[in-house]
This record gives structure tokens, C-alpha cells and sequence, in this order.
């Protein structure tokens, strides 16, 4: 059959014409030690057990939730739940778990556990391999990684750095090989690029070198994370020689698994969620699965007619992808082996395979140029576009389930699961070979032909920067290193002075509302107390009035009692002056009285005189005289009423003008006061008016204020593009500054490290 040739068996051609012999052997000291340690077989120890305790439930007649524990390969085969044993791993070993009480359903059910001579002998059956009889072969368990709980969250380890690893590499060239492998940790800024016999570990943020894992055992084809980012799976090897899978801890570099001894190199390989199983595959066409725990191969699967270029467990751990050159691609159920579904529809060589964060689609990419998402239940094809002219190379999800791309037409791409093309990353010089995602920065990277990755921003497309597959000796990284320090110290100066330079107009603009709120104040205050003066000038105002009119109220009361006094007075006067004459008359009655006694007298005397002739003349003059004085006594009387008449009438007549006087007195005093609180009424009406034309001005001027203020303080806050801005540059300041103390931080560690080669080489 002619078969296209992909991007990944072209390489693999290549790495055929520098192939080196990688001697391997048995451990003699393993096949001795083996002879001195007594065997624990079903046959002989464990049957025994089982069908004392088990065999009521779980026997060839009636196995109870799918388990038989009466047969060897029925215990081997497991139940409906699976595995029930992990050869040389008894804590991870299912059933041994159940019969301990350490999980549920716990067994036998409803019974205490059996006793601890027979949990101990069923323990080191298991760990010693689960051997069936005397003939079997003792396995040890190789390694210490244990099984872990599968999960889809973000693991509390995370992010897993390497520490303290060696930067210095394995080998320099003069030439970069193609980048043949290339993955991100999903949990940390950390991308592995495959070298010359070594796997380059690269901080996304810096896109400075983290560590040098050697692989000397050939060129790495496949480099996965583990899917907690602890563990870094790398497979490759050496055309038609050799190849395995290596397990190493991300943190310290350390090799913990080696799986696998092919007679070619490895192609496709992946390490289970929960890390007790790799799969691993190659151009002969037989996948094979392997026990981390053990290093036993569980099974292999024969039904690929071509290399097997791709496959990978689905994060839940429940069935295994496998694609192949010819597009042929299956599912398998991983713990068992046996065949799930049959996917049918790609037209050329299947380069890679992915599954959905949830484990319900999975999808694979072909040098036939698409990408397509196939359901679990009948392994229906539910969608498919044309991702890359002239073939998808590499294919991946990211962790926001979006499907990130590279392919022969030299782009690296991103996609929604529904195909729509998010953004599309160029730049590469050659054919697309391998394609990663970095979930915590966001960011893209692509691998090419000629050995270059480029690394875009996911988001805006931006080419950030690039890394090669053959980084210089340590001496030259640290020159470079140096220069990007100094760089970035510039953009962390830069981008500190544009904020500045933003943060200072945007306090300009808050001081300027401060001032026009402090100038409010004032206004406002002075406003207050304009309108409490006019309150008090109000008040005072009033008051006046009121005493004005209590004091015309007074004046008119006053008024009226002087024209009373008045007109007392008059009639005073006039009854005065009316019994003054009275008494003038009285007076002068009196005094004719008087002379008419007088001349009586006088007459009586002359009368004497003449004697008895004029006798009777004389008792006339007598009795006129005495007539006369009767008269006088009564004038005078009368004179003397009249004199007191008048003499009262006089007094009264003084009292009446005192009292005109007196009343005329008060009626000027309150004719002053009235006057005095009508002057004191209008200066504080004027007030009240002044304080009333200035209560007005200020209204008016606090009203321009506090308008000027809701103006500025639209305009103190920070616009819209101020606030971009500053989170942009706020945002790159971190991000530089971080690069900076990374950077920093990381040109120290590599001069420590060439300090120290140098002392070393001293001695």
C-alpha cells in the first residue's frame, strides 16, 4: 500500500541514519536475588483463601458483580469494575483495598476482616507479582510512583517548577534539529522541547531555559505531562535499535519509570490521569501497556496495520485512543485491553489524538487536513472541518476545551469545538510539526522543520518570542541572559513612568475637585451665614416693627388721654378764670358792703348829731346800717367762697396743665422711641434685604460650584482608555517585573552553575 509519508515518520526516517546501539541486559544481582525469596502463588497459598472466604460469591457459577476468585485468570481478568489487583502493588490493588476495610464495599460483606496472617499473605502475593504457580516468575515492583486519585482540578502541588536542574546541555550543535516533540506542563509556565539526545525544560514567561533532562537513549518523539504537571513522559529512541518510555519528576529531573525495551523508536506513548499505566507505540504496529508501579506490560494490542503514530488515555482513565498511519483509529477500554469502538472516516495517516477535558469527545487530526470530534457511544464522527492545507501535523485541547492546531501549511491555529477558527498564529519559516498550549499564560507555541518554536499570544496573535531546540553552552545563555535583564529593566522603568505619568494627571484632576469642593465649602458656609444674618436681621426687623407698634399704640393711648388733660385743662382755665370773676365781683359787692356801712355809719353819726329831730332818721339810718352790714358780712362771705372758688379752680386748673404737661412729655418720649425703633425696623429690613441679595449671589455661585465640581469629577476619574491603559500597563509592569526577577533570579542559578563547573573542572 503507498502511504503518504507524515511529518513524524519523516523524522523518525531521519533519526534512522544516526542510530546508535543502546546495550541492554538482565541484572544478574535481580536474577539471584529472586532464587532467595520464597514464592507466593495462587495455586499454593491464595486459592485456599479465597474459597474460604470469597467463594460463596464470587466462584465460576456465581460471580457476584462480574468477579471469579476461584481461578486464577478469573482474579487476573477482574470484575465489573475492573482490575481488582495491580501486580507488585498491593495498596493499589483494588480488592486487596476491600478486604483490608480501607475501601467499599468492604469484604467479605457484613463479616469482620479476615485474619491478618491471611491479609499479610495476600499482600506479598500481590507485591511480589501475583505469581499463579511454582513456575511463575517473581516481579518487584520497580518504582515508587504510587497511584493517584484522578481529578480535573487545579492539583495543590501546583505549579510544579524544576529545581535546582542542570542547565547545561547535554550536546551543542552547529545545526538545531526539527522539533520532533513539544508539550506544556497543563498546571505551570512550563514547555518541553525535544533535543539532540536530551529534552529542553523552558519558563513560558521568560523563554529562558529551566532544566536539560539527558535522553540518551536516542531522539525523543513524545513528550506529555502528566495531568497533574508532576511527571514528564518521554518516548523515542533510536530507528530500527531502540526505544522506551521515561518517566521523570518535573521538580528535580530525576528518572522514576523506565518502560518499555522496543527493537525502533518509540512514536506515540501516554501516561494514565491516575499514573499506573503508559501506553506506548511505534512503527511495529503493537501498542503495549504497562504497569508504572511494576514495569510489567498488562497487554498489548495487534490491531493496527501501520506505525502508530498517536494515542492517549482519556483523562478519566476509563479507554485508551490509538491512531496509525494508514487511519485506522480505535478505543480501548485501558484497563482491560479489549476493543471499545472502531473510528472510521479520516483519509490519511492520523498524526494525532486528543480527549476533551471531560473524557466525552475525543478528537484526532490526519494529513488529510482535518480535524474531527467523534462521540463515545457508537464512535460517530459528530464534527469535522478542513484545519490545514496539506495536513494536520499536531492537534491538542486546552483546558478550556478549544482545540489549538499546526500543520504543513506552516500556522499554528485555534479553534472553538465547533470548528470556528479563533485566531491563526504565522511567522514559521517551515512545515508546522508540533503544537503545545500554555493554560496559564495563555499562549501558543509552535514547533517547525528547522528547529524553531515560536510562542504567540493567545489572545492577540502577537509572536512573544521564540526558543530553539539546541540552546548554546551555559557561558553563552548567560551573555544573552544579561542583555534581557537590562531590557527588561528598561520596559519595568518605562512602563513605571507611563503609569506615573497617567496616575499624576488623573491626582491633578482629583486635586482640582478637591479645590473646587473646598471652595464649595466656603461658599456654602458663607451662604449659611448670609442667611442667618438675614434671620437675625429678619428677626430684629420684626421686633422693631412690633415695637413701633407698640409704641403708636401707647402714642395713641397717650394722644388720647392729652386731649382729655387738654381739654380738662381748658375747662379748668376757663372755670378759673370764670370764678376768679366771680370773686372780682365778690370782691367788689364786698367792698360797696363795706362803704355802704360806711356811709350808714357816717349818716349815724351826722344823725347823733342832730339829736332827737332826727330820731327817726336815725333808727332808719340805723336799720339801713344794719341792713347794710348784714350785706357786708354776706358779701364777704360770698367773697370768700368765691375767693376759695377760685383758689380751687386755679389748683385744678394747674393740676389739668401738669397733666397736659406730663402727657405731652410721654407722648414726645415715645414719639422718640418710635423713631428710634422705626430707624432700627428699616437698617434692618435693609439688611435682611442686603443679606438676602448676597444669600441669592451665593446660591448662584454655590450652584456654578457644584456644577464645576460634578465636571471635574467626571473628569478626575480616570477615561475609559485611561483605565485600559493603566490596566494594560499596570498588567505589563507585572508581567515584565515578574520577567525581571526571573530573569534575575535565573541569571544567578546559571552563574552558580558555572561557577561551580568551573571548580569542579580546578580540581
Amino acid at each position: 500500500m503507498n502511504v503518504m509519508p507524515t511529518s513524524k515518520s519523516l523524522l523518525f526516517l531521519l533519526g534512522l541514519a544516526v542510530t546508535y546501539a543502546v546495550p541492554t541486559a538482565l541484572s544478574a544481582a535481580d536474577e539471584k536475588s529472586e532464587e532467595k525469596v520464597e514464592k507466593i502463588t495462587y495455586d499454593d497459598h491464595i486459592l485456599p483463601i479465597f474459597r474460604q472466604r470469597c467463594g460463596s460469591c464470587h466462584n465460576a457459577n456465581d460471580a457476584k458483580g462480574g468477579l471469579v476468585l476461584d481461578t486464577y485468570l478469573g482474579v487476573i481478568e477482574g470484575g465489573g469494575s475492573g482490575n481488582v489487583i495491580e501486580k507488585g502493588d498491593a495498596g493499589s490493588s483494588y480488592l486487596y483495598m476491600l478486604v483490608t476495610h480501607d475501601s467499599e464495599p468492604i469484604m467479605p460483606p457484613g463479616q469482620p476482616k479476615i485474619p491478618d496472617t491471611e491479609l499479610s499473605m495476600i499482600q506479598k502475593w500481590i507485591d511480589l507479582g501475583a505469581l499463579e504457580n511454582q513456575g511463575s516468575k517473581i516481579v518487584k515492583k520497580k518504582n515508587d510512583l504510587a497511584k493517584i486519585e484522578i481529578s480535573t482540578e487545579r492539583p495543590a502541588s501546583a505549579p510544579v517548577m524544576p529545581d535546582g536542574m542542570t542547565l547545561n546541555p547535554v550536546i551543542v550543535t552547529s545545526m538545531p534539529n526539527s522539533v520532533t516533540a513539544l508539550a506544556a506542563s497543563p498546571w505551570a509556565p512550563l514547555a518541553a522541547v525535544s533535543g539532540h539526545e536530551q529534552v529542553l525544560l523552558y519558563h513560558t514567561q521568560t523563554g529562558q531555559l529551566e532544566g536539560v533532562l539527558p535522553f540518551p537513549e536516542g531522539v525523543p518523539q513524545v513528550l506529555k505531562f502528566s495531568r497533574n504537571g508532576e511527571l514528564l513522559l518521554v518516548g523515542g529512541g533510536r530507528g530500527g535499535a531502540n526505544g522506551q518510555v521515561v518517566l521523570f519528576d518535573v521538580k528535580t529531573g530525576s528518572r522514576v519509570a523506565v518502560l518499555g525495551n522496543e527493537y525502533d523508536s518509540v512514536l506515540a506513548a501516554d501516561i494514565s490521569a491516575d499514573h499506573t499505566q503508559v501506553a506506548l507505540a511505534g512503527p511495529k504496529r503493537i501498542v503495549r501497556v504497562y504497569s508504572v508501579q511494576s514495569g510489567e506490560m498488562m497487554y498489548e494490542l495487534k490491531k493496527h496495520t501501520d506505525w502508530v503514530l498517536a494515542l492517549e488515555f482519556s483523562p478519566d482513565g476509563v479507554l485508551l485512543a490509538t491512531g496509525d498511519r494508514s487511519n485506522g483509529m480505535f478505543l480501548w477500554e485501558a484497563l482491560t485491553g479489549n476493543e471499545y469502538l472502531s473510528l472510521k472516516g479520516h483519509t490519511g495517516a492520523i498524526t494525532d489524538i486528543s480527549w476533551r477535558p471531560d473524557s466525552n469527545l475525543v478528537a484526532s487530526s490526519s494529513e488529510d487536513g482535518t480535524i474531527r470530534l467523534w462521540e463515545l457511544n457508537n464512535g460517530k464522527e459528530v464534527k469535522r472541518w478542513n484545519a490545514h492545507g496539506g495536513g494536520v501535523s499536531a492537534m491538542d485541547f486546552t483546558r478550556e476545551a478549544n482545540i489549538v492546531s499546526i500543520g504543513r501549511d506552516r500556522q499554528a491555529k485555534l479553534w472553538q469545538a465547533d470548528g470556528k477558527n479563533l485566531k491563526s498564529y504565522g511567522g514559521l519559516k517551515d512545515v508546522g510539526l508540533e503544537v503545545a498550549y500554555d493554560a496559564e499564560l495563555k499562549q501558543v507555541l509552535g514547533g517547525d522543520w528547522l528547529g524553531e518554536v515560536r510562542v504567540w499570544g493567545a489572545d492577540s496573535g502577537s509572536h512573544h518570542y521564540s526558543i530553539h531546540a539546541n540552546p548554546p553552552a551555559m557561558s553563552e545563555q548567560l551573555a544573552a541572559l544579561s542583555q534581557k535583564v537590562a531590557e527588561a529593566g528598561k520596559q519595568v522603568a518605562s512602563n513605571e513612568q507611563q503609569i506615573a505619568s497617567i496616575r499624576s494627571a488623573v491626582e491633578k484632576r482629583k486635586a482640582a475637585v478637591a479645590a473646587g469642593q473646598a471652595k464649595l465649602k466656603e461658599l456654602q458656609a458663607a451662604h449659611a451665614k448670609a442667611e442667618q444674618a438675614k434671620q437675625a436681621a429678619d428677626k430684629a426687623a420684626a421686633e422693631q416693627q412690633n415695637a413701633v407698634k407698640a409704641a403708636q399704640t401707647e402714642n395713641d393711648k397717650i394722644g388720647k388721654e392729652l386731649q382729655q388733660a387738654v381739654n380738662a385743662r381748658k375747662a379748668a382755665d376757663e372755670n378759673a378764670a370764670k370764678l376768679q370773676q366771680a370773686a372780682n365781683q365778690a370782691a367788689q359787692a364786698e367792698q360797696q358792703a363795706k362803704q355802704a356801712v360806711d356811709a350808714a355809719q357816717k349818716q349815724i353819726e351826722t344823725l347823733k348829731q342832730q339829736g332827737e329831730e332826727a330820731k327817726e332818721a336815725l333808727a332808719k339810718a340805723e336799720e339801713a346800717l344794719a341792713a347794710a352790714q348784714a350785706d357786708a358780712t354776706k358779701r364777704s362771705q360770698e367773697l370768700a367762697t368765691a375767693r376759695q372758688a377760685a383758689d380751687n379752680a386755679q389748683k385744678a386748673a394747674g393740676a389739668a396743665k401738669s397733666a397736659v404737661d406730663s402727657l405731652t412729655a410721654k407722648q414726645q418720649a415715645v414719639a422718640q422711641k418710635i423713631d428710634q425703633a422705626t430707624k432700627s425696623m428699616q437698617k434692618a429690613q435693609a439688611d435682611s434685604k442686603a443679606q438676602a441679595g448676597s444669600i441669592g449671589k451665593l446660591a448662584g455661585q454655590v450652584e456654578s460650584q457644584k456644577k464645576a465640581i460634578a465636571e471635574a469629577e467626571k473628569k478626575a476619574a480616570p477615561t475609559d482608555d485611561e483605565k485600559k491603559k493603566l490596566a494594560e500597563l499596570e498588567q505589563t509592569l507585572k508581567q515584565h517585573a515578574s520577567l525581571k526577577g526571573l530573569l534575575e533570579q535565573h541569571a544567578k542559578e546559571l552563574k552558580q552553575q558555572i561557577d561551580s563547573g568551573a571548580q569542579a573542572s580546578a580540581k
